[in-house]
């Protein structure tokens, strides 16, 4: 007899509310808006202040940075007075053959007139414009080389300030013959170190002398404190010395008046001598008429290679 099948009883559909099965993810790719305004704003400011940026990284790395450069960091802004002198750097320095028709140019700056003879170099520094130049601050030398460019010497040169059309004139003593001049522009950073033998008290001298004057200075802690200046002339047959001793006496009779100096002259028949004395915590250096007075707490490298370079013997 055949088996008979069981019967199955119904189908009975589990109460279970459907659930969503994930088979995969879709990633939503986010903007990059944001970001490339970022860059393009980085972009936008590293080209305005790329004179800014080269000079930073130059004094991170200890190099010399270009004066085309350095003067016109800060945003890439124009100079304040485009008709003044924006010189060269050293490595990018024209060495201007000499003759007596040489012209130097910077701006509206000229140089010219040059004559050399009897150890003396002169020429005029012209302002071939209607404006003012003021380069007062600034520190200017005539530079002298010989043919395979050597320098041989250097000597400062007070431009100062010069009014439209108008001209200053200049006379140095220039003992060695020479083939190129050039016209430099420093600051404080270009010139060399310089150390002060200071006593036990952090008082140092640097005394600095040339023809009849000598200059004494005095440092405390490495900073300018006070100077002596000595003006003796006992040369009585030179045809200069009357006006010379004339001069001189008219000089220190102004300066008596001046706060914070002391100025005495003596005179006889064998010469006469004028010693000027400045307290420079107080003196008004406006009223006193030499290159060679410098302001309270300046570094004595700064006298030093500047008075050298006026033709003082320092020591």
């Amino acid at each position: 007899m055949a088996n008979k099948k069981k019967q199955k009883g119904p189908v009975v559909l589990e109460d279970i509310e459907l659930r969503p099965q994930v088979i995969g993810y879709a990633y939503k790719k986010k903007s990059n808006l944001g970001r490339v305004i970022f860059i393009f704003i980085v972009f936008i400011l590293a080209v305005f202040y790329i004179n800014d940026i080269s000079v930073f990284i130059n004094n991170l790395l200890g190099k010399n940075t270009a004066s085309t450069i350095s003067g016109n960091s800060g945003g890439n802004k124009e100079p304040e007075n485009p008709n003044e002198p924006n010189l060269p750097s050293e490595d990018d320095m024209v060495y201007n053959v000499f003759s007596n028709t040489l012209e130097i140019t910077e701006g509206s700056l000229v140089l010219k007139n040059f004559n050399y003879g009897n150890s003396t170099l002169t020429f005029d520094a012209t302002n071939n414009s209607q404006s003012t130049i003021n380069l007062n601050g600034r520190k200017f030398f005539i530079e002298i080389y010989s043919e395979d460019k050597t320098l041989l010497n250097r000597y400062k040169i007070d431009i100062n300030t010069i009014i439209g059309g108008d001209k200053k004139a200049f006379s140095l003593n220039v003992p060695m013959s020479f083939y190129y001049i050039i016209l430099s522009e420093k600051t404080v950073n270009d010139y060399p170190e310089f150390t002060l033998a200071d006593d036990d008290y952090g008082r140092g001298t640097l005394t600095c002398k040339k023809d009849d004057e000598t200059l004494v200075y005095t440092f405390e802690k490495n900073e300018l404190n006070s100077i002596t200046d000595t003006i003796s002339n006992s040369n009585i047959n030179d045809q200069n010395y009357n006006a010379n001793y004339q001069s001189v006496q008219n000089m220190v009779n102004t300066y008596r008046n001046v706060t914070g100096v002391t100025a005495t002259f003596n005179g006889s028949s064998n010469g006469y001598t004028a010693v000027i004395s400045l307290d420079l915590a107080k003196a008004d250096l406006t009223k006193l008429n030499s290159p060679y007075y410098y302001a309270h707490k300046e570094e004595p490298r700064v006298v030093n290679f500047e008075m050298i370079t006026y033709g003082f013997t320092c020591s």
